[in-house]
Parts: structure tokens; sequence; C-alpha cells
């Protein structure tokens, strides 16, 4: 895992899209999702059906901007703020390296590996991240499948694409 992780961290940035689900106990949703990352900052777009329950939120762990039903609020305190607004916590700060089947290194993790040698499950910041399966993209083990729980909460993701940035693309 630390071979994969220097190989993903050596990267200027990262395009994944794919479809996601959000169960929050009481109602689900489908969207599609694209998200953007670039070392110091990230682009996630969500759009639900037709355009139902879309949002975009951009910036940077320590300040994002959330755009949704026509209406733009700046984030000083991404994760607390983003709660407060959808009604669940989402934990933007780790999603970049749980996404591509890596623990956040900031926090405590409980973490299996599969023969493979890629996540299998992760337990993290009272998230548990079940990877189903992985494809070889571009070089790199990454995840296609991943099913994130929460107390009600339960988030499926599939990764339709995924390709790493060149550095003349995080320049522009």
């Amino acid at each position: 895992m630390a071979e994969r992780r220097a190989r993903l961290e050596a990267l200027p940035g990262w395009d994944m899209r794919g479809r996601i689900t959000i169960d929050t106990g009481e109602r689900a949703v489908q969207a599609r999702f694209r998200w953007l990352e670039h070392p110091d900052s990230l682009l996630l777009n969500v759009r639900g059906l037709f355009g139902a329950g879309s949002f975009e939120i951009n910036g940077n762990d320590d300040a994002l901007t959330l755009r949704a039903r026509g209406e733009t609020w700046s984030l000083v305190d991404p994760e607390t703020e983003l709660s407060a607004r959808f009604g669940w916590w989402l934990p933007v700060g780790s999603l970049d390296a749980w996404l591509v089947g890596l623990p956040d290194e900031r926090y405590d993790a409980r973490a299996h590996t599969g023969s493979n040698g890629a996540l299998d499950t992760l337990e993290q910041r009272l998230w548990t991240l079940e990877y189903a399966d992985y494809e070889l993209k571009q070089g790199l083990l990454l995840p296609r499948t991943i099913d994130m729980r929460h107390g009600q909460l339960q988030l499926k993701l599939t990764v339709d694409t995924w390709n790493p940035l060149a550095a003349a693309d995080v320049l522009n």
C-alpha cells in the first residue's frame, strides 16, 4: 500500500466520474458525480436526475464554496457547515484519500487489505467503507465500487472513469 500511496501522491491531480446513491434512511437519491482533485483544491459536482438535487463544492479543506439551488455559500468550517446544510455529515477532508482506496493519514484507522494489497474495508472517522472491487487504471489499482456507511446514512459510489491529470492540466 505504501508504494501505491506514493504513486498516487506523486500525481498532480485526478479526475473521477461516476454514479452515487445517497440513502439517508428516510429517502434515497441517485446522481452522477465528478470529483476533480488538484494538489491544493477540489471540485465536487453532483447532479441528480434531471438536475434535481444538484450541487457543487469547490475550494480546499480550509475554505469551500457550495453552490446549490441558485445560491452560493462560502464555508470556513467546511465539514460542519456542509453537515448543517445537508442534514448529514460528509467528511470532505478525507474523501480525496478514501476515493482512491487509501486511509486518511491524519486520523486513526482500522484497515483490512485483501490478497491484492488493496483495502477491503476501512473504519475511520466514524465511517465504515467497503471496497467491493477494483480496476487497473493508468497502471494503478483503484476502487470501482465503494460502499460508505455512517449510522443510517449510506453512500454507494460506482466509478465509471478515472484519469490522472498532467502537470499542464493543473496549471490551466
